[in-house]
């Protein structure tokens, strides 16, 4: 059966309105995904709306403030999901995630922040900055930018990922979850409140070890020119 089940409406305001220019609203499946793709943006993304039904999407677009709008941001069906495919340059774009859909999303240029939505998120970034605050889990690469996430999850299915080409990386994770860590920087400091020890060599640190006993779930976290911080997050009672 198919993620996607209807897509409710599409709406284009004109060009005096104001932003958002261009919203579209769908249902999407616990499971699916939704995969955005982004030229230029500030994108911010959620979990839906007080009040509306937990099986919406949303993809709402706001114009630069100069110029005409530009094409609305194109949606397709995918065999997992939905495509947001936004080319043109954005002043923001604004989503809105469904219960139990996950999240992947590609920006050339402008900051990612995803918070509080219920599935996973993956986010790739050529420049700017990430911020993830995730009651499970997810991951991020980024070229230029910095890396700011929190996992709520205490386990999750392999490793997780994160990396940055120039930029730091800070990584909150429940005080209580297991898991086997490696942690480098090529040029950088490394910094833990977790029970770790590093080596060093040259201008470059590296941390291997086991968090409460390990286990199979895993964090990688490898940044080339700039800090790394795993930091315990302690549970909510």
């Amino acid at each position: 059966m198919r993620p996607l089940l209807l897509l409710l409406s599409a709406v284009l305001a004109a060009c005096s309105a104001t932003p958002p220019y261009s919203t579209t609203v769908g249902i999407l499946k616990p499971g699916a995904a939704l995969d955005v793709r982004v030229a230029q943006a500030t994108v911010d993304v959620y979990q839906p709306q007080n009040g509306q039904r937990r099986d919406l999407f949303t993809v709402a677009a706001t114009a630069l403030a100069k110029g005409t709008p530009p094409p609305a941001p194109r949606l397709r069906v995918m065999p997992r999901g939905v495509l947001v495919d936004a080319q043109n340059p954005l002043q923001s774009l604004l989503v809105r995630v469904p219960d139990g859909a996950n999240l992947a999303v590609q920006s050339a240029r402008g900051d990612v922040n995803v918070t509080d939505i219920s599935g996973s998120a993956v986010v790739i970034a050529q420049r700017g900055n990430v911020t993830m605050m995730l009651p499970r889990y997810g991951e991020a690469a980024v070229g230029e930018g910095n890396i700011t996430a929190t996992i709520g999850s205490a386990q999750w299915p392999g490793t997780l990922h994160f990396s940055t080409r120039r930029g730091d990386v800070v990584l909150r994770v429940r005080a209580d979850a297991a898991f086997l860590v490696h942690l480098h920087t090529a040029a950088g400091s490394l910094f833990t409140d977790f029970p770790l020890r590093g080596t060093s060599q040259g201008q470059s640190e590296t941390i291997d070890g086991a968090v409460n006993g390990g286990g199979r779930c895993r964090i990688d976290v490898e940044a080339a020119a700039g800090s790394v911080r795993l930091l315990r997050l302690q549970p909510q009672p």
